[in-house]
């Protein structure tokens, strides 16, 4: 309520907005070297969150500083009393604000693996280990809020923010600031931390090129131990990296258990993506176009296998290959 009234004479003086990255000061130096790297997960304990006006708090000090200067010259009781009464509940403010994000545990984890262009998703567990509620948490980087949530007593609520990628390899996530200005909006209480989180970044595929069609198989050759994909032989127990497309969904409804459709017949031509055999400029566009080929292996459900200069795998089919193959891509 103090916040609202106050901003309406914000025009008056005109104050500079407080940014939350001032890393080039002393002060923030001292800090952004206690931010980490962490190892996943870190508490926020009393030397680790910190407290500053905003500029609705700065109007607020000034307002105080005012009402002190008159009552003094006109000696008006109804002054003192007004004045240290908001100098009071100021106090107040203050101290609930700070605690709204003291003693939070942050856990971070690594992000799902993306295609470079798309955003990488880094989710933060935030812990909550105390008897009272949190409320208006919000996490940015770079000076960008991405999410806000609200932690309830004894606790846990994930926040995530967004990084867009933009090459392939490894990406960091680098520091990130968790700050709130709850319940006033007089003052906010924020921390860096960084949480050593990571997100693996496939090269980004090449929609230019012409893709293959796989119209032909090996013929001649019956498969009697279910790698086949002509006729349908039994279902077996679900497997890490099993082929999502042969998931039986209706036996999954019915037993609460995933299960592999296993076929026989003739098995699919052993296809390879050759790095020699790509035409490229250079050796990103060839990355590019060596991805588009696996996700379109991937999709037809072929069974290929991936020549690089220093590593070969061996032809196979399923998630886990698939993503055995983007991984060689992305970190060659």
């Amino acid at each position: 309520m103090i916040s609202a009234s106050l901003k309406k004479f914000s025009h008056i003086i005109r104050l500079p907005e407080l940014k939350p990255d001032f890393s080039r000061r002393p002060v923030f130096k001292f800090i952004s070297r206690r931010s980490g790297p962490f190892d996943g997960r870190v508490t926020l304990t009393r030397d680790r969150v910190y407290i500053m006006p905003t500029k609705a708090g700065l109007l607020f000090s000034l307002l105080l500083i005012t009402l002190l200067i008159g009552s003094i010259n006109y000696e008006k009781s109804l002054g003192f009393i007004l004045t240290f009464l908001l100098a009071g509940i100021g106090n107040i403010l203050l101290l609930s604000t700070w605690r709204n994000i003291a003693g939070l545990e942050l856990r971070g984890s690594d992000a799902t693996a993306v295609f470079s262009g798309e955003p990488a998703c880094f989710n933060v567990q935030l812990i909550n280990h105390q008897l009272y509620d949190r409320h208006s948490i919000v996490i940015s980087q770079h000076g960008e809020e991405q999410d806000i949530v609200d932690c309830a007593a004894s606790s846990q609520r994930l926040i995530s923010f967004k990084i867009k990628t933009t090459q392939r390899g490894k990406l960091d996530a680098g520091r990130f600031r968790i700050h709130t200005e709850f319940p006033s909006g007089l003052f906010v209480a924020w921390t860096w931390a960084d949480l050593s989180m990571t997100c693996l970044v496939y090269p980004e595929p090449d929609n230019s090129i012409e893709l293959p069609v796989f119209d032909h198989n090996e013929s001649g050759e019956a498969d009697t131990n279910g790698n086949g994909i002509e006729n349908f032989s039994h279902l077996r127990k679900y497997h890490q990296g099993d082929n999502i497309n042969r998931i039986s969904w209706k036996a999954a409804a019915k037993t609460d258990e995933l299960f592999t459709k296993q076929f026989t017949g003739a098995k699919p031509t052993n296809h390879w993506i050759d790095w020699h055999e790509i035409a490229a400029k250079d050796i990103e566009q060839r990355l590019s176009r060596m991805t588009a080929l696996v996700i379109n292996a991937e999709r037809n459900q072929q069974y290929y296998g991936l020549r690089l200069p220093e590593k070969e795998i061996a032809p196979d089919s399923g998630n886990e290959h698939y993503h055995r193959c983007l991984t060689a891509l992305a970190l060659y």
